[in-house]
């Protein structure tokens, strides 16, 4: 057996790399979540100021028995390294991930990273527990954090959408596609922001991003490259002209089934108006215009972000998987 460093650029590699990966998702999960090849190719092979990604596998002559994939933070978190473990099935409990996890330790401490960060996707949806949990607790990882995983199935009637629509005065509803306009994007840098400072972190170690106008469009321009389609409404508020709220929503033809809820963010002092609700009926809307077929959309949220599981709740998301966020100080 033999450990492959895998760095995207070689297709056939790629692709084997990413079939374990990907069967391990589909296994796992109801309704499996997670990159498509073309998403994940990219991320791994694209010059971002932000992270770059590469991988390990282990391999036996020429069966792929796991991977392990790798995400190194470069602007913010630049101790700490991201991984994500996956093993066949046929050969788990034979040592295989502990194998991963000694390489990818040795490599991350060759590249001066301090902490191993992984979250676990497959929990029970109440308890979180799982095989991998399991794995992560008897190798020295710390649970840090839990989001509930909900779902819904798309496309919802109009008359669903009616139901728990109401209209918030003193705000303008905007949307755009695949690129901010250039009269948002300083105040749409500034909510993004944030959104990653206040959403709930428990107990990781995170620093926050700083986004800049610079950064998104380098975020939109590798989605366009990873062939997604995004879909984002926001909210204005019609008497200081600033942006009060916004949400994300999109996905990839490769994956039509598969659809994502990015992002939902309503500022400090335009919470308690029903905002969260006001943005997310339309986005739901455009979403569901290009829809061929039925899908399933995917929205992660901290069970103490209650305010955002009752909007999910009120739209008829359900719970389906509990996902846990795990540390290790190297």
């Amino acid at each position: 057996m033999r450990i492959v460093t895998v760095d995207g650029r070689d297709p056939d590699i790629f692709k084997q790399f990413f079939a374990v990966k990907d069967a391990v998702r589909r296994e796992e999960l109801e309704f499996p979540v997670g990159l498509g090849l073309e998403e994940a190719r990219v991320l791994m092979t694209g010059d971002h100021s932000d992270l770059r990604a590469d991988g390990l596998a282990l391999v036996d002559r020429d069966t792929w028995l796991g991977i392990a994939w790798l995400d190194w933070w470069l602007l913010d978190n630049t101790d700490t390294v991201d991984v994500e473990f996956a093993v066949d099935p046929a050969y788990r409990r034979r040592g295989v991930a502990s194998r991963l996890l000694e390489a990818v330790i040795e490599r991350a401490r060759a590249e001066g990273r301090r902490m191993l960060t992984g979250i676990n996707v497959a929990g029970d949806p109440v308890t979180g527990e799982s095989s991998g949990t399991a794995f992560a607790s008897a190798r020295g990882f710390v649970r840090k954090h839990a989001e509930l995983h909900q779902v819904i199935e798309l496309p919802l009637s109009e008359e669903q959408l009616a139901a728990v629509e109401r209209p918030v005065p003193g705000y303008e509803i905007v949307q755009w596609g695949e690129h901010t306009p250039d009269e948002w994007i300083d105040q749409f840098a500034e909510l993004i922001t944030g959104m990653y400072a206040d959403v709930p972190h428990g107990d990781r170690t995170v620093e926050a991003t700083q986004w800049t106008p610079e950064l998104v469009r380098e975020a939109e321009a590798r989605r366009v490259a990873q062939g997604r389609f995004t879909y984002t409404t926001a909210a204005v508020h019609t008497d200081s002209g600033a942006l009060a709220a916004y949400t994300q929503m999109g996905g990839t033809p490769e994956r039509p089934e598969r659809l994502n809820q990015y992002d939902t963010y309503v500022h400090p002092p335009h919470r308690g108006r029903r905002l969260g609700i006001a943005v997310k009926l339309p986005n739901l809307r455009s979403l569901q215009s290009r829809l061929t077929q039925s899908a399933v959309l995917h929205t992660w949220n901290a069970p103490e972000n209650t305010p955002m599981i009752a909007v999910n709740e009120k739209l008829g998301f359900r719970p389906t998987a509990q996902r846990t966020a795990w540390e290790r100080r190297l």
